[in-house]
């Protein structure tokens, strides 16, 4: 995210902006980094201080910024706060967001934020409505691929080669997340969506 030798930051950044990332899985095909975020509580969006609390499902094609703690979800910002004087200003600009914090030893001036992968409240969710409702703790990865299971007696159907498997350690269900060639969002299902899963906590593909 930084090059070698930017005042004030360290070169083995690669991404910034995350508040409780879990679960981060590298897709070994594309290089993208997957990651689950498990967000702040608020259960309702505060007109003066921000957006209610959102869990996340990350993708970082390459280095950025996430936005936390200045935005969450689709860069849904926070406002500014003072505080010394408890009063909240204007929400974060998430093209040019900043970091004046009296114990920040690093850039004033931060990268652009990202918008999340995947976002959802504890409410129903206009954009991932197969999220569900309830409590949130989100995890991504791994992508599977139908290749490295070529002599397996139980493979998966080549139908989920190159898909996203995300799941849900609270709401007890596995996603299965369609991307184009290039990575973007096109559809989620529910894997074995008559099962109720007992907070599925990690995930790895076996023989």
């Amino acid at each position: 995210l930084f090059p070698e030798g930017t005042p004030n930051t360290r070169p083995e950044i690669y991404t910034m902006g995350h508040r409780n990332p879990y679960r981060i899985s590298v897709d070994k095909k594309t290089g993208y980094v997957y990651w689950g975020d498990v967000g702040p509580d608020a259960r309702s969006a505060d007109e003066n201080r921000g957006p209610a609390g959102h869990d996340e499902v990350g993708q970082a094609r390459k280095a950025g910024n996430f936005g936390w703690p200045h935005f969450v979800g689709n860069n849904k910002a926070y406002h500014k706060y003072d505080f010394a004087t408890e009063v909240a200003s204007e929400p974060w600009d998430a093209a040019k967001p900043t970091n004046n914090s009296p114990n920040n030893t690093g850039l004033t001036e931060l990268p652009p934020a990202q918008s999340a992968f995947i976002w959802y409240p504890y409410g129903d969710s206009e954009e991932f409505p197969l999220m569900g409702t309830g409590g949130r703790n989100a995890m991504a990865g791994p992508v599977f691929y139908s290749e490295d299971f070529a002599d397996a007696p139980r493979a998966l159907p080549a139908y989920y080669d190159g898909k996203l498997f995300i799941y849900e350690w609270m709401r007890g269900f596995i996603g299965v997340v369609t991307m184009d060639e290039e990575g973007n969002y096109e559809t989620m299902e529910h894997f074995m969506p008559s099962t109720l899963f007992s907070n599925p906590m990690d995930m790895v593909f076996a023989d």
